[in-house]
């Protein structure tokens, strides 16, 4: 079984050089001799991600498989609607954990992200602009203490400058917050084996070398708006359009 979708997966790399669209990537994880899928991604056919599956355990209290699912609706390219949803598998339900509602200013080019609790109350509104290479987003906050009505006067205040390169690639992100003096400087240097990170100003400095898994060298050539970080311990099972 393993050998089998091994070679399956191989095969269908293969494949995906002749220009086929990546519809989903079915992650399995090796243990002993069998293979455990973990979680499945869906794109559709922009390379945009609209649904993703973590797959759970069973639970023998409730006696049904719980997984985490993730789903994404678009409109003219752009994001309108997401939410998270906790799904018992035997019960067919899917209890709704959190949502974001998304709106695109064309005039502004502003999209503003509020994100809710499942009760409704307001975790974070997120307003970003993209403009020639850089990504400028500004966050209200009450992640602690969600709200019924935005109070910016008592909100943890979050402002974002990420600068992508040629590749749309991040290559900085400058990260300041009311609630801290220094801001958070993140540096990404990229080769073709994979990328360095830096970060400063955290309080924990540190540099880390990222080597790129052939998944992630796969989803980087086909333009999808995801990131693996893979181990030799997972296999991977592509579906195409």
């Amino acid at each position: 079984m393993l050998k089998k979708t091994t070679y399956l997966s191989i095969f269908l790399f293969s494949l995906l050089s002749f220009g086929q669209k990546i519809k989903t990537i079915i992650e399995f994880k090796s243990e002993k001799d069998s293979l455990i899928k973990v979680r499945k991604t869906t794109f559709d056919n922009s390379g945009n991600l609209i649904k993703e599956v973590i797959f759970g355990e069973f639970d023998d209290i409730l006696k049904t498989y719980r997984n985490i699912n993730h789903l994404v609706e678009y409109k003219n390219g752009k994001r309108v609607f997401e939410y998270d949803c906790e799904e018992f598998v035997s019960k067919d339900t899917c209890i709704i954990r959190s949502f974001s509602n998304y709106k695109y200013d064309p005039k502004t080019g502003i999209e503003t992200q509020t994100k809710y609790e499942s009760d409704s109350l307001i975790r974070f509104i997120r307003e970003i602009k993209m403009k020639k290479g850089i990504a400028i987003s500004k966050t209200n906050s009450w992640e602690f203490f969600p709200v019924k009505f935005p109070d910016y006067e008592n909100s943890t205040v979050l402002t974002d400058t990420t600068y992508f390169d040629k590749k749309n690639r991040i290559i900085k992100r400058i990260s300041f917050s009311n609630q801290f003096k220094k801001p958070i400087i993140e540096n990404y240097k990229y080769s073709k084996k994979g990328y360095t990170y830096q970060i400063m100003g955290s309080g924990n400095d540190k540099t880390i070398n990222i080597v790129h898994s052939e998944i992630q060298k796969i989803i980087d050539e086909n333009n999808l708006n995801f990131r693996y970080e893979s181990y030799e311990k997972y296999k991977y099972k592509i579906e195409y359009y």
